[in-house]
Protein backbone atom coordinates (compact mmCIF):
# COMPACT_ATOMS: atom_id res chain seq x y z
CA UNK A 1 0.00 0.00 0.00
CA UNK A 2 1.44 3.30 -0.95
CA UNK A 3 -0.10 6.46 0.62
CA UNK A 4 0.12 9.78 -1.21
CA UNK A 5 0.09 13.26 1.95
CA UNK A 6 0.15 16.54 1.53
CA UNK A 7 0.67 19.53 3.34
CA UNK A 8 0.32 23.23 3.35
CA UNK A 9 -0.83 23.78 -0.37
CA UNK A 10 -2.08 26.74 0.60
CA UNK A 11 -4.72 27.83 -1.80
CA UNK A 12 -2.11 26.97 -4.75
CA UNK A 13 -3.33 22.88 -5.70
CA UNK A 14 -1.30 23.22 -9.23
CA UNK A 15 1.74 21.51 -7.80
CA UNK A 16 -0.46 18.68 -5.70
CA UNK A 17 -2.66 18.26 -8.86
CA UNK A 18 0.41 17.76 -11.07
CA UNK A 19 1.63 14.95 -8.83
CA UNK A 20 -1.77 13.12 -8.15
CA UNK A 21 -1.85 12.92 -12.50
CA UNK A 22 1.22 10.89 -12.38
CA UNK A 23 0.34 9.29 -9.55
CA UNK A 24 -3.23 8.35 -9.43
CA UNK A 25 -2.76 4.50 -10.73
CA UNK A 26 0.42 4.24 -8.27
CA UNK A 27 -1.03 5.46 -4.86
CA UNK A 28 -4.04 3.88 -2.22
CA UNK A 29 -4.75 6.98 -0.37
CA UNK A 30 -4.27 10.32 0.25
CA UNK A 31 -3.46 12.44 3.17
CA UNK A 32 -3.64 16.36 3.04
CA UNK A 33 -2.56 18.08 6.73
CA UNK A 34 -4.10 21.33 6.43
CA UNK A 35 -4.04 24.59 5.09
CA UNK A 36 -6.07 24.34 3.43
CA UNK A 37 -8.41 21.89 3.61
CA UNK A 38 -10.21 23.42 0.51
CA UNK A 39 -7.85 22.30 -1.47
CA UNK A 40 -7.94 19.06 -0.22
CA UNK A 41 -12.07 18.99 -1.02
CA UNK A 42 -11.06 19.97 -4.57
CA UNK A 43 -8.47 17.56 -5.50
CA UNK A 44 -11.11 14.42 -3.94
CA UNK A 45 -13.40 15.76 -6.38
CA UNK A 46 -11.04 15.43 -9.42
CA UNK A 47 -9.49 12.10 -8.35
CA UNK A 48 -12.21 10.71 -6.75
CA UNK A 49 -11.29 7.50 -7.69
CA UNK A 50 -8.50 7.26 -4.17
CA UNK A 51 -9.75 7.70 -0.75
CA UNK A 52 -9.00 10.94 0.65
CA UNK A 53 -8.28 12.02 4.60
CA UNK A 54 -7.86 15.59 5.83
CA UNK A 55 -7.39 17.71 9.09
CA UNK A 56 -7.77 21.72 8.74
CA UNK A 57 -4.76 23.58 9.84
CA UNK A 58 -4.40 27.27 11.53
CA UNK A 59 -5.39 28.51 8.39
CA UNK A 60 -8.88 26.70 8.21
CA UNK A 61 -11.41 27.92 9.32
CA UNK A 62 -14.57 25.60 8.38
CA UNK A 63 -16.91 23.55 10.68
CA UNK A 64 -16.62 20.17 9.20
CA UNK A 65 -13.42 19.77 8.86
CA UNK A 66 -11.22 17.72 12.39
CA UNK A 67 -8.40 19.05 13.53
CA UNK A 68 -6.59 15.62 14.21
CA UNK A 69 -8.30 12.21 12.73
CA UNK A 70 -7.33 8.70 13.27
CA UNK A 71 -6.48 6.71 9.91
CA UNK A 72 -5.97 2.68 9.88
CA UNK A 73 -4.43 1.52 6.77
CA UNK A 74 -2.93 -2.03 6.04
CA UNK A 75 -3.04 -2.96 10.54
CA UNK A 76 -1.06 0.28 11.21
CA UNK A 77 -2.65 3.84 12.96
CA UNK A 78 -2.07 7.14 11.73
CA UNK A 79 -2.88 10.39 13.32
CA UNK A 80 -2.94 13.12 11.40
CA UNK A 81 -2.99 16.69 12.71
CA UNK A 82 -1.70 19.89 10.95
CA UNK A 83 0.65 20.35 14.02
CA UNK A 84 0.50 23.95 15.17
CA UNK A 85 -1.26 22.81 18.00
CA UNK A 86 1.05 20.88 19.50
CA UNK A 87 3.76 23.42 18.90
CA UNK A 88 6.06 21.31 16.45
CA UNK A 89 7.73 24.77 15.50
CA UNK A 90 9.74 24.38 18.63
CA UNK A 91 10.13 21.03 19.28
CA UNK A 92 8.70 17.46 18.38
CA UNK A 93 8.40 16.10 21.89
CA UNK A 94 4.65 17.47 22.31
CA UNK A 95 3.66 15.67 19.27
CA UNK A 96 5.50 12.77 20.01
CA UNK A 97 4.27 12.49 23.27
CA UNK A 98 0.52 12.49 22.03
CA UNK A 99 1.32 9.76 19.52
CA UNK A 100 2.19 7.56 22.02
CA UNK A 101 -0.71 8.32 24.44
CA UNK A 102 -2.72 7.46 21.81
CA UNK A 103 -1.62 4.07 20.96
CA UNK A 104 -0.63 4.98 17.17
CA UNK A 105 2.60 3.58 15.07
CA UNK A 106 2.87 7.68 13.15
CA UNK A 107 1.87 10.69 13.74
CA UNK A 108 1.46 12.31 10.06
CA UNK A 109 1.62 16.17 10.46
CA UNK A 110 2.61 19.61 8.64
CA UNK A 111 3.01 23.75 9.62
CA UNK A 112 6.71 24.06 9.24
CA UNK A 113 6.83 23.57 5.64
CA UNK A 114 10.00 21.40 6.25
CA UNK A 115 9.97 17.63 5.39
CA UNK A 116 10.66 15.53 8.63
CA UNK A 117 11.09 11.77 7.95
CA UNK A 118 11.83 10.20 11.38
CA UNK A 119 11.43 6.12 12.42
CA UNK A 120 13.54 6.13 15.00
CA UNK A 121 11.22 7.09 18.08
CA UNK A 122 8.28 4.84 19.38
CA UNK A 123 6.52 6.56 17.05
CA UNK A 124 7.17 7.52 13.51
CA UNK A 125 6.58 10.89 12.94
CA UNK A 126 6.52 12.11 9.34
CA UNK A 127 5.92 15.95 7.59
CA UNK A 128 5.76 15.97 3.95
CA UNK A 129 6.94 19.34 4.04
CA UNK A 130 5.31 21.68 1.60
CA UNK A 131 3.62 20.91 -2.14
CA UNK A 132 3.65 24.95 -2.35
CA UNK A 133 5.53 26.73 -0.08
CA UNK A 134 8.74 25.27 0.94
CA UNK A 135 10.80 26.55 3.74
CA UNK A 136 14.35 24.78 3.34
CA UNK A 137 14.41 24.95 -0.47
CA UNK A 138 13.12 26.42 -3.21
CA UNK A 139 11.82 22.77 -4.00
CA UNK A 140 8.32 21.79 -3.59
CA UNK A 141 7.54 18.85 -1.14
CA UNK A 142 5.55 16.26 -0.38
CA UNK A 143 5.48 12.34 0.90
CA UNK A 144 4.49 8.94 0.09
CA UNK A 145 4.62 6.13 3.01
CA UNK A 146 4.46 2.99 2.12
CA UNK A 147 3.60 -0.14 3.89
CA UNK A 148 4.46 -3.60 2.68
CA UNK A 149 4.69 -6.75 4.81
CA UNK A 150 3.33 -4.68 8.31
CA UNK A 151 6.66 -2.76 7.84
CA UNK A 152 6.31 1.14 7.20
CA UNK A 153 8.41 3.06 5.33
CA UNK A 154 8.03 7.00 4.41
CA UNK A 155 9.86 9.10 1.69
CA UNK A 156 9.52 12.87 1.17
CA UNK A 157 9.60 13.26 -2.92
CA UNK A 158 10.74 16.74 -4.65
CA UNK A 159 8.26 17.86 -7.14
CA UNK A 160 10.68 20.41 -9.22
CA UNK A 161 9.44 23.42 -11.25
CA UNK A 162 10.19 21.63 -14.69
CA UNK A 163 7.44 18.66 -13.02
CA UNK A 164 9.77 16.02 -12.09
CA UNK A 165 9.23 13.67 -9.57
CA UNK A 166 12.25 12.81 -7.58
CA UNK A 167 13.16 11.13 -3.92
CA UNK A 168 14.74 13.98 -1.75
CA UNK A 169 18.50 13.00 -0.86
CA UNK A 170 18.62 14.27 2.24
Amino acid sequence: MKILVFSDSHGRIENAKAVLQRLERQVDMVFHLGDYDEDAIALQSMFSSLPFHYVKGNNDFGQDTPSHKLVLAQGKRFLLTHGHKQRVHYNLNTIAYWGEEQGVDAVVFGHTHVPLNDGGGRVYLFNPGSISLPRDSFTATFGIISIENGKMEGAIMEYTDRGEIRRRKR
